[in-house]
């Protein structure tokens, strides 16, 4: 495994957020197993292929049915997200497993595995900060909330999306995210991270482990060879909102509360 001592470039942040990724923001493309670290820190490890592979993860990918929507910058992306939600007030929404869970079970359980095969390479690259991120699901959340044999709560599949150039938000701070790579006809689709100067290629089984709150990353130009072509991106993360779940029969019992409460309002301000 290579490694790479980068220096953080001090970058235009709000510039390179209103524009997507290009191969012109980074001078050199990481295409085998990496660590890259900035001074004494571990900031990313990418394995490219990682050992296992993950035939039936491939699969269940091609099975989901995706939803699409449009970003205020106006470009169109094809994603799901699996895991567990944290608790929305607003739509009066318990803490809970998302949809996908429920609509496609067999293959949200094998995402949910992915999870498991993701910590093992956490723990490998960087143990000590696997040993936080670790504690910190195991003290803060109740366990029903965790995927898997993992530290990682939630998550998102992408479906050739070029993303824009973003920090991803809502994650504990200052651990990692864990990605995996499928490619099936598709060139280029490059994750660059201009402020290290680095791409990665995100080859077919790869798999990146880095800070995604706290590094800015974008998906360069998908190339489809075929009308067929496929480049999947799966995302494990940790949200920090899934601190202030409760167990779910208490998630349960303080949503029927919560309505009967909004529902005698609504009964007094009517006499």
């Amino acid at each position: 495994m290579q490694s790479i001592h980068a220096t953080k470039r001090n970058i235009d942040i709000k510039e390179y957020r209103q524009r997507g990724a290009s191969e012109e923001d980074f001078e050199t493309l990481v295409t085998e197993d990496t660590v890259v670290y900035i001074d004494d820190h571990l900031v990313i490890a990418y394995f490219a292929p990682v050992k296992e592979q993950l035939t039936d993860l491939r699969q269940a990918l091609q099975q989901i049915k995706y939803e699409s929507s449009t970003r205020t910058s106006g470009l169109r992306t094809t994603s799901r997200i699996f895991g567990y939600a944290p608790r929305n007030v607003i739509r009066n929404h318990p803490c809970r497993l998302v949809s996908l869970a429920t609509e496609f079970p067999v293959q949200h359980a094998i995402i949910e595995h992915g999870a498991s095969i993701a910590a093992s390479y956490y723990w490998i690259a960087n143990p000590d900060l696997a040993g936080i991120h670790q504690q910190m699901t195991d003290e803060k959340l109740q366990r029903e909330y965790v995927l898997a044999n993992s530290m990682f709560t939630s998550g998102i599949v992408n479906e050739n999306n070029p993303l824009m150039y973003h920090f991803d938000s809502g994650n504990y701070k200052g651990v990692y995210s864990a990605m995996f790579g499928f490619k099936q006809g598709i060139d280029k689709g490059y994750l660059s991270v201009p402020e290290l100067n680095l791409g990665f290629e995100i080859a077919d089984r790869s798999l990146l482990l880095f800070d995604g709150q706290g590094l800015l990353h974008g998906v360069t130009p998908i190339i489809k060879k075929n009308p067929n072509a496929k480049r999947y991106s799966i995302v494990y993360y940790s949200l920090q909102q899934m601190w202030n779940c409760k167990a779910p029969g208490e998630e349960l019992e303080r949503l029927r509360e919560r309505r009967t409460k909004m529902e005698q309002r609504k009964a007094n301000s009517m006499r």
